[in-house]
């Protein structure tokens, strides 16, 4: 979607996304206002205790979501993930939470305007938890570029060491969003714009 005349390009996946909610029996649940519940940690379990093909399937299919058009899910699905070969009831919740969540947004879109205070230039958040994994105490940490107000990039992944303090984890967290820095800018001098622009970082450390 998008208006010439008003300034803005707008990227959604409602279609495909109506699809899955359909195709997973998820059309008709309860929308809710959060993709996951807050201080909930999911535990490792030895075995699987729930259908596995589902689970992942289901996983694969809100991916592509999260890959494209939804970044507010990053996290919830990098969580998903790491219990994809041993789901249990706890973690078929957590999906079912995600489905109800997508149900009340499936209209959502990723947009961007000219104009808009600031969207000239790339703005980076990041941010990272600390030890907040119970199975290993790894902390997780995130990030979202945003351009002409809307987000280009994003990532929420568990950082490969474990950290010893908060401000470690967002030192790792701080050194992963550089290289996307580092790449975005080289694309940018690619496409014929200002290669030395700043990029600033926006952490609360």
């Amino acid at each position: 979607m998008w208006d010439r005349e008003e300034g803005w390009i707008a990227l959604s996946q409602q279609k495909y996304l109506e699809e899955v909610l359909e195709h997973f029996d998820k059309a008709n649940v309860r929308p809710i206002s959060t993709p996951s519940l807050p201080n909930h940690h999911l535990v490792r379990l030895p075995s699987p205790e729930a259908d596995v093909k589902h689970f992942q399937q289901a996983l694969g299919a809100l991916m592509y979501l999260m890959l494209g058009t939804c970044p507010d899910i990053a996290y919830t699905i990098a969580a998903l993930g790491h219990h994809a070969a041993n789901p249990g009831t706890e973690h078929q919740h957590a999906l079912n939470h995600l489905f109800r969540y997508l149900r009340g947004t499936s209209d959502y879109k990723l947009v961007y305007c000219c104009g808009v205070s600031g969207g000239d230039s790339i703005l980076r958040y990041v941010d990272a938890d600390w030890g907040s994994d119970v199975n290993d105490r790894k902390s997780t940490l995130g990030y979202v570029f945003t351009l002409s107000g809307g987000a280009i990039s994003w990532s929420s992944k568990k950082q490969s060491a474990v950290a010893l303090s908060s401000t470690e984890a967002k030192y790792i967290a701080g050194a992963h969003a550089a290289k996307e820095a580092i790449w975005l800018r080289q694309l940018f001098a690619g496409l014929q714009q200002p290669s030395s622009f700043p990029i600033p970082l926006h952490i609360d450390n």
